[in-house]
Order: structure tokens, then C-alpha cells, then sequence
């Protein structure tokens, strides 16, 4: 199950029994029917045991986990993620105005908190789902789930993140037009980041025509930001160039800095990638100082890495391993550990110790990508390249 179930309590998990409950009651099943249905996919799973693991007094093994799964169509991934979660508890703010603790969990996150931003949007919904019905209450509820499901991206929870923003958009009728397209947005980047581009593509295209429709001009440079996302991974770096210009006309014309930084570094990424790497290495550093001095601390890893990527292409290891160990002491903070950047460095001392043949090197190396992809829910051309390379290493044993 991983290292995160491994140190759960013997007498189980109080939040996995909380997201059990609320999957259950999402199917509208009973405990029996779910004994039934887990009987009909092979496995047994007692409605007793299951009322046991919902209360918290014991937790699944691996096996009943894998059950569930399949009952509930859900990753076994995502149990791991909820448990995982639990050491953000104590972040709950005490504060009972569900606006008030939104707002703060929205600073939070710009400031690279992601796990205190999550516990405030986790609160602010408990609130708010607490309070009577009024007016505006399935407005509130969706501002929430969306804000909870960019923590959840940040987190490396993709799963889950998917999940909140199904749940906010069963409602969708119920919410303005801007709310919709904010929704249809982050769908289309966790979706991006599981290597979905044609969903992440059309999702960004119906949210670009909202916000133009509206005249919401921060949401189109949003949306024009994710397309240019989308065709950077399809491999079409001059026309991502094109779409990241007007987003950052847009940004610069809403005073987003925090966003216009990240069109910048994401430009320079691409000079790298059309082999364009002094132009691109000469934005990635003005977007790092930027970044610095604005106190965007995910922001400047992310320019860290790029960086490193750069000066290995340029066959430059020493500076790659310089930029990396940076971009290593920034991902790890206030105990959030940035998995995706982390794999993404990791990756690139690999193919280092590789080319200078350098097998301690690259033993250690190998060993922390084994470590770090078990964890890791988002997919890019490093995660893929490694995933084939073990399994190639499969097929030959």
C-alpha cells in the first residue's frame, strides 16, 4: 500500500473511514449491497468488517483495499492519498466564516502552502455544508471544491482533485458562468497532468469560450495558458510560444504577476526544447529572480528545474547538478514534499550518472525514482521514459 498506509495507526484511519462512508453513500449502497457487490468482482469483503473500516477502528488490508477499489471505480491510489492527508488535520483553522477562511486558504496557496491552503478549503467546506441552505450556498460549495482541487493538484493528489471538481460540477446549472469555466479549467489541467491532452485540450477550448463570452479577461489568459500546456506536450513548442504570448498579455493587463512569472518560465522552457538554449536559459533566470523576489517558492524551484534541464541539454553537468540540488532544497517544505519536481530532478542525475558512467551515482539515483513514482500520480515525458525503462527491465528478467 506504500509507506504512507504502512504508518497508519493499527486501529485505523478516522479520515479513510470518512471517504469510504461518502463513497457508499454516493453509490446510494448499503453495507450488504456492498458485500454483494464485491462478492460479483471476485472478492469477499463481510458488511461488518466494512462498517469497522468506515468508523476508524481498523484499517483495510492491501487486499479488502483492492476490493473497495473496484467496487467504488476508484484508484487504490487514492485511499493512500486520503490517508496521507491526515497530517494536515491539526492546519484546520478555528475560524467559523467559511468567506473569511476561503480567502486565507487562497493566500496560502499563492504563498506555496499548499497543505495549510487545503486544510482551510477542507474547513471551509465543512462550514458551509453545515450551515442552512441559502441563496448563494451551492456557489460557495463550488468556489470551495475548486480551490480544494488546485491544492490537491499541488499535492500530487490528482485522484482526488478529479474527484472534487466532478463533485462541484454536478451542480453546474447552479453556478456563474465564471465558476463554470474555472471548474472546466482545473479539470483540464489534472487531466493534462495524467497525460490526457484531448480531454485537457477541449476542456481548456469550452472554458476559453466562456471566459471570452463574459469578457473575463484573467480566465481567457488562463485558458490560453493551459492550451499552450497542452501543445507543449504534444511536442508543438513554436505554437505553445504563440498561445503563452497572448496569455501573458492578458495576465499583464489583470496585474497577475504570480501567473505572468509562469507564462515567462514556461516560454523558456520552450526556447529550450527548440534547441533555442541561451535565449531560453536567459528567460528561465529572470523568471528565477522574479520568482525569488516575489516569494514564489514553488515558482522558483519549477525555474530551478528547468534550468538543470537546460544545462544538461547543453551537456553542462555541472551546472545541471548545481540547479537541481536547488530546485531539491526548495521542494521539500513545511512538510509537503513537491513529488513531481523532485522525480523530475532525480530523473536527470540519472541520465548524468549514466553518460559519465558512474554507477554509484546512478544506483543512488535509480533507487530515489523507485521511491519517488510510487507517489506519483502526474504524468510527464521523464515519469514515461522511466516507467518504460523498468519495464523494459521486466520483460528481460
Amino acid at each position: 500500500m506504500g509507506s504512507q498506509a504502512q504508518a497508519v495507526n493499527l486501529k485505523g484511519s478516522p479520515r479513510l473511514g470518512t471517504y469510504l462512508r461518502k463513497l457508499r453513500a454516493g453509490y446510494g449502497y448499503s453495507l450488504r449491497r456492498v458485500e454483494e457487490r464485491a462478492r460479483a468482482e471476485g472478492g469477499e469483503l463481510d458488511n461488518s468488517q466494512l462498517s469497522r473500516y468506515e468508523k476508524g477502528i481498523c484499517y483495510p488490508s492491501f487486499d479488502k483495499l483492492r476490493i473497495l477499489a473496484n467496487v467504488f471505480n476508484v484508484s487504490i491510489q487514492s485511499f493512500s492519498d486520503v490517508v496521507d492527508l491526515e497530517r494536515f488535520e491539526d492546519l484546520k483553522p478555528e475560524v467559523n466564516d467559511p468567506v473569511a477562511v476561503l480567502e486565507t486558504g487562497k493566500e496560502a496557496m499563492k504563498a506555496g502552502n499548499n497543505g495549510l491552503a487545503f486544510a482551510h478549503f477542507e474547513r471551509c467546506l465543512e462550514l458551509i455544508l453545515e450551515a442552512p441552505d441559502s441563496a448563494d450556498r451551492q456557489e460557495l460549495i463550488g468556489r470551495a471544491r475548486i480551490n480544494q482541487a488546485a491544492a490537491l493538484k499541488h499535492l500530487g493528489k490528482l485522484a482526488l482533485a478529479e474527484h472534487e471538481l466532478r463533485q462541484a460540477m454536478r451542480f453546474s446549472e447552479n453556478l456563474r458562468p465564471e465558476l463554470r469555466a474555472r471548474a472546466l479549467l482545473a479539470l483540464a489541467s489534472v487531466h493534462g497532468s495524467q497525460g490526457d491532452n484531448f480531454l485537457s485540450e477541449m476542456e481548456a477550448e469550452r472554458a476559453y469560450e466562456i471566459a471570452k463570452a463574459e469578457e473575463l479577461n484573467q480566465l481567457a489568459a488562463m485558458s490560453l495558458h493551459t492550451l499552450a500546456r497542452v501543445l507543449a506536450d504534444q511536442g508543438r513548442f513554436s505554437q505553445a510560444i504563440e498561445r503563452y504570448r497572448e496569455s501573458a498579455k492578458l495576465y499583464a493587463a489583470s496585474g497577475e504577476e504570480f501567473e505572468s512569472i509562469r507564462v515567462r518560465t514556461n516560454i523558456g522552457t520552450c526556447y529550450v526544447a527548440l534547441g533555442k538554449a541561451r535565449e531560453g536559459i536567459r528567460m528561465l533566470r529572470s523568471s528565477l529572480l522574479e520568482a525569488r523576489t516575489g516569494g514564489h517558492r514553488r515558482l522558483e524551484a519549477q525555474s530551478w528545474s528547468n534550468l538543470g534541464e537546460a544545462y544538461f541539454n547543453l551537456r553542462d553537468h555541472r551546472q545541471a547538478r548545481c540547479c537541481f540540488r536547488e530546485s531539491d532544497t526548495l521542494g521539500i517544505y513545511n512538510n509537503e514534499h513537491q513529488s513531481d519536481l523532485l522525480f523530475f530532478n532525480a530523473y536527470y542525475e540519472w541520465k548524468m550518472a549514466i553518460e559519465e558512467s558512474n554507477p554509484t551515482r546512478e544506483k543512488i539515483a535509480f533507487g530515489r525514482l523507485k521511491a519517488l513514482r510510487s507517489g506519483l500520480e502526474r504524468r510527464f515525458p521523464e515519469s514515461e521514459s522511466f516507467d518504460a525503462f523498468v519495464e523494459r527491465g521486466r520483460n528481460h528478467a
